[in-house]
């Protein structure tokens, strides 16, 4: 099968998944609350053209993904990372991987890979700036597949909360 053939069957099987409704999952209007507010979403990822840069756009996540995969992701933010989560059909594919850099002068930088060559290191830190970096020149550079997302835990956000934010992004990704 060609690469367009694959991406025809994955896009059937995404149409034909059972997910849930943003109605049965929780409150939707609380769900965006925490999104910009106290579990901070936001700050890392964009949901209809606000909020972070530094993850993946969020916009239509509910609307091509179940109710248990948010979950999961949400619980365990690394997992799908460590298999080598990526955004194929977006023109430049971002996998999300962590690098951490030591720069010459010793300015220690966290982010994710946005591109890389046996050169150059084009990387976003956690402070959404843009770098390009020659690799000869760092002291040390690191890269991980473990998330800069947090494991939202029972501690961190509740099941009803985990539910709440789940709705919205249900809701958004039905429009």
């Amino acid at each position: 099968m060609s690469d367009g053939e694959i991406w025809q069957v994955i896009a059937y099987l995404r149409s034909v998944e059972k997910k849930a409704s943003a109605e049965t999952a929780g409150n939707a209007a609380h769900g965006k609350e925490l999104f910009y507010g106290t579990a901070a979403c936001g700050t890392c990822h964009m949901m209809s053209g606000k909020g972070g840069r530094l993850g993946p756009d969020l916009s239509s996540v509910g609307g091509s993904r179940s109710f248990e995969y948010l979950v999961e992701s949400m619980r365990n933010p690394s997992k799908r990372l460590a298999q080598g989560i990526s955004e194929p059909l977006k023109d430049f594919s971002q996998e999300y991987e962590t690098v951490t850099v030591v720069t010459a002068d010793g300015t220690k930088l966290i982010g994710v890979v946005l591109n890389e060559d046996n050169f150059t290191l084009q990387m976003m830190d956690t402070r959404e700036q843009l770098r390009l970096l020659q690799k000869d020149k760092l002291r040390s550079y690191e890269k991980s597949r473990e998330s800069l997302m947090p494991a939202y835990d029972q501690k961190m956000l509740s099941d009803k909360d985990l539910q709440d934010l789940i709705a919205y992004l249900l809701a958004v990704g039905a429009q």
